[in-house]
């Protein structure tokens, strides 16, 4: 109804409202007003609740028609997939949907021509004469056709006509295309469902290549790292370490470790790189055996090969046997054979029998409370004689009690740092009688020696700990293991990772070389995009020779170049010792656009920074 209606009733529902409340006798009167008042009100919410329909199913058909266009546009840009588009898709790693498995051509044609039925079926409707709630019931009754809701032709009729509306509309067309869409999906499905379980096959094998060759690419990357050229150090090389990082595996170490502890013997010891990889393997698992890390490992064997002559198995043997030697009389190893890592210059000065006697010393060392370095210290000061001599004479006064430490150093000239040691601590007395000395008396007993207060009474306080080796040799021992030190447990976890390690060094060579012969048809092919990219964002800095450029132009306009001039262009700053352009009537060049003639070609850019350069020593910056 028109607007002006529900304006009328609205005022005379106000005029009633006034009457009403006049007060009357005639009750009859006033309740006939009231009566006309109700029945004012009811047709008003009618009026206003029609109004508010029409007006949604107004929103409604709009909508439709809209989002109507929109699905088609999206059907139509389906079909036409560019190339560029499928290949993202490949890299995001939407296989199916590169190929077009994912929605195949006839599967995308029929749902374009299912789009375009409705669309068309939309559009005759908004355009008809039929009222608007109408037209808003059969667009719902089109759109559960195209989603497939309604598939009964007679039903989908029956709906039509319960409308109501006058002129007819025909919705075959969208129940034919939708039931040809439906017939492709089936099959699209059926074939997508084949083509996943390839995929997902070819996927597990592909992605187990590539966990494989990425393995493999790692440890050469690590190798290079270190060493540098893999093409200069040669296959032995790598090889050697790829051998070692297997050996070491079952012991949980990696080819990280086999790559520092390499470095470590050829560079700190003076082996060769091939000797250092071959070692290296070794060494990590005494290293492992004993307690030390790689480092002090490494460090320890270079210094028995270097300093006593041993060979690198004979070194291993040396050092199971001093951690042996030490488990055996109840010191700690471990300590033990730090002690003998970092004490090289106790090995080359009294190393005797392979290292053995020093084996001993520390062992000996470690168990009066000191390390082999201060031992080797006393041995060293026994031998200042003069001074050594005036030390002994000077705390035998003191503590009023004769030392003589000669036998002491005849030994420690023989190299015998564990008997001179002995012989020392057999003359130091119990500790009841060192803890009478007084201050002055210990002073000089340890100055005796040359150590501090602090270390003589460790010695006291262990000198029953002092000859307990009883001719026991750090060669006598067994071999011991890397896996000793580790539980069953991560033993067998170890072993398994040697079996993926192993693989990946016999399957990645071939791998890379396939990546090698990928890697050479590919480099040409970025040479061409580099360049076609550097083309397209515009030159590099570039110089002309004298004449090269002939002609410039700028806000000021285009003018020649004298001959001798030459030109620099960057996008970096230049230096100039003159900014003006020369003689008077020369032109200035700055700011805007700039274009060059360079022989044929020419440059345009705004960020260039040009200079005319005039020899000798004129620069004139434009």
């Amino acid at each position: 109804m028109a607007r002006r209606e529900i304006d009328d009733i609205r005022d005379e529902i106000e005029l009633l409202k006034q009457k009403a409340n006049f007060r009357r006798k005639d009750g009859e009167i006033n309740k006939r007003y009231q009566t006309a008042y109700n029945n004012l009100l009811k047709e008003e919410k009618t009026l206003v609740d029609a109004i508010t329909k029409s007006r949604a199913a107004e929103v409604k058909v709009g909508q439709a028609s809209i989002k109507s266009a929109q699905d088609l546009q999206k059907a139509e840009d389906n079909i036409n997939k560019s190339l560029s588009s499928r290949l993202q898709m490949l890299v995001k790693g939407n296989v199916l949907g590169a190929i077009g498995l994912g929605n195949s051509g006839k599967q995308a044609t029929a749902t374009r021509d299912l789009k375009k039925e409705y669309d068309g079926v939309v559009t005759e409707i908004k355009n008809s004469n039929i009222d608007i709630t109408k037209q808003a019931q059969l667009i719902d009754i089109a759109g559960n056709i195209q989603s497939g809701n309604l598939t009964d032709e007679k039903n989908i009729q029956e709906q039509i006509t319960g409308v109501g509306a006058k002129q007819s509309v025909n919705m075959s067309g969208i129940l034919e295309k939708k039931s040809t869409e439906t017939v492709l999906g089936a099959k699209n499905a059926k074939n997508l469902a084949m083509a996943n379980k390839l995929l997902i096959g070819g996927g597990a094998i592909f992605a187990a290549t590539l966990a494989i060759a990425q393995k493999f690419a790692g440890s050469i990357d690590a190798i290079g790292k270190q060493f540098g050229s893999l093409n200069v150090l040669g296959d032995g090389f790598k090889n050697e370490l790829l051998t070692s990082q297997e050996a070491v595996i079952g012991i949980g170490a990696s080819l990280e470790d086999v790559i520092a502890t390499t470095n470590e013997l050829s560079s700190e010891f003076g082996l060769s790189i091939d000797e250092a990889a071959d070692l290296s393997a070794q060494v990590i698992d005494t290293a492992r055996a004993v307690g030390l890390s790689n480092e002090e490992a490494a460090k320890l064997s270079g210094i028995l090969q270097t300093t006593s002559g041993l060979s690198g198995a004979q070194a291993e043997r040396l050092t199971e046997g001093a951690f042996q030697l030490a488990a055996m009389n109840k010191v700690n190893p471990s300590a033990v054979l730090k002690d003998m890592a970092g004490a090289s210059e106790a090995f080359a000065m009294f190393s005797e029998d392979g290292g053995d006697n020093l084996a001993k010393a520390a062992v000996q060392a470690r168990a009066l409370g000191l390390s082999l370095d201060t031992t080797s210290k006393i041995a060293e000061g026994l031998l200042d004689f003069e001074n050594s001599i005036n030390k002994e004479v000077e705390a035998s006064v003191l503590i009023g009690k004769q030392l003589n430490f000669q036998k002491a150093r005849e030994l420690a000239l023989d190299n015998d740092i564990e008997g001179a040691m002995s012989n020392i601590v057999n003359q130091l007395g119990s500790e009841a009688e060192f803890n009478k000395l007084n201050v002055i008396q210990r002073k000089a007993l340890a100055d005796s020696i040359g150590v501090s207060v602090a270390d003589m009474a460790k010695m006291v306080a262990n000198q029953d700990k002092s000859n307990m080796l009883a001719g026991e040799t750090a060669k006598s021992f067994a071999d011991i293991i890397g896996k000793d030190a580790m539980s069953e447990l991560t033993a067998t976890m170890n072993e398994l990772k040697i079996f993926g390690v192993a693989l990946a060094n016999t399957v990645g060579p071939i791998l890379m070389a396939v990546a090698k012969v990928v890697n050479f048809a590919l480099t040409p092919l970025g040479d061409l995009v580099s360049g076609i990219s550097q083309s397209v964002r515009g030159v590099n800095d570039f110089k002309s020779g004298p004449g090269g450029i002939t002609t410039m132009m700028g806000p000021a306009g285009v003018f020649s170049l004298n001959p001798r001039d030459s030109v620099l262009a960057t996008t970096n700053p230049i230096p100039v010792n003159d900014i003006s352009m020369g003689p008077a009537g020369s032109k200035s060049v700055g700011g805007g656009n700039m274009n060059v003639t360079f022989g044929d070609a020419t440059f345009q850019n705004d960020k260039l920074r040009l200079a005319v350069v005039n020899p000798p020593d004129t620069t004139r910056s434009l």
